[in-house]
């Protein structure tokens, strides 16, 4: 068995299409077939449903996926390990993220320190990361929300409180603060469902005693500030700067309590480059020196 089966095999598996496998993978089709059929001949099993130019994983592929997906994540750390060791890269970090709001001033901050560390950044829905995070390239998942699994560590970078924002005239502009439960007849302005600070709003609402009627849904928050200035409707939001930049009218929240914590959160079995560690290290130095107190959870 080939290191280079196992890598054309997962990515057949994951496409489930030879012709887009073939184009992904920048090599003939006939060639790729050819691999994916000597790698069954090796295992002495069919790995594939073949219905047309459609495949399908069958049982024993699905269970031969889960074992080369750890294989190559396990040879992919040993590399990255040994070039370390040696020198050999000057650094890759792979981020998951749900949004670039908390990131963009100590991303732009590292990189100047750092010009040679590249980043590979993509945006990610909490359902995604969970669902990928076993078998990844991911060094670093960025979030609202902890991470459900049990290999996981978590470092809180930022608290925020969560204030309401209404349109400049609208009947509770003048307030300093507000019951949430005040404004279960607004109509709302969110993001779109699936979204962790969307997640998190829900819920919040949910403590309040409504369901929000939610007539807007977007995903950034200047959006949701042009938004609410027009008359849309209401929104929930963070006090961070950016937050502050939009010049929004906020009210405190009295009840529930609402609050949103900002997290790094990492593979513990995972090997992390030392590019990776030193990007972690700088977030927590650059959260610390807002005067923020980190507590690994």
């Amino acid at each position: 068995m080939e290191l280079l089966q196992l890598k054309y095999f997962v990515t057949v598996a994951r496409l489930e299409h030879m012709t887009k496998a073939a184009q992904e993978l920048r090599i003939a089709q006939p060639a790729l077939s050819k691999t994916i059929s000597r790698l069954e001949e090796d295992l002495g099993t069919p790995l594939f449903e073949r219905q047309g130019r459609q495949i399908r994983l069958n049982a024993y592929g699905k269970a031969f996926l889960a074992r080369a997906r750890a294989a190559l994540q396990l040879l992919e750390e040993g590399r990255r390990e040994v070039a370390d060791l040696a020198g050999l890269e000057r650094g890759r970090i792979h981020l998951a993220l749900s949004n670039m709001e908390q990131l963009r001033e100590p991303l732009r901050l590292f990189l100047e320190e750092h010009p040679e560390i590249n980043f590979h950044i993509v945006q990610s829905s909490m359902e995604d990361m969970e669902q990928t995070i076993e078998y990844s390239e991911v060094d670093f998942f960025l979030t609202s929300m902890p991470i459900k699994h049990p290999d996981i560590d978590h470092l809180p970078l930022l608290d925020e409180e969560v204030f309401l924002a209404v349109p400049p005239a609208h009947r509770l502009a003048s307030r300093a603060s507000v019951h949430l439960s005040e404004a279960a007849q607004e109509p709302f302005v969110g993001y779109k469902e699936g979204h962790p600070y969307q997640k998190m709003n829900n819920e919040f609402c949910s403590q309040a005693g409504f369901i929000p009627n939610v007539v807007c849904e977007v995903e950034d928050p200047r959006t949701i500030a042009e938004l609410v200035r027009s008359g849309f409707g209401v929104a929930l939001i963070g006090e961070c700067k950016s937050g502050e930049e939009l010049k929004l009218v906020k009210l405190r929240i009295e009840h529930p309590q609402a609050r949103r914590t900002f997290r790094i959160a990492w593979l513990r079995s995972r090997y992390l480059s030392q590019a990776a560690r030193s990007f972690r290290d700088f977030l927590e130095k650059y959260y610390r020196l807002q005067g923020i107190e980190l507590t690994p959870s």
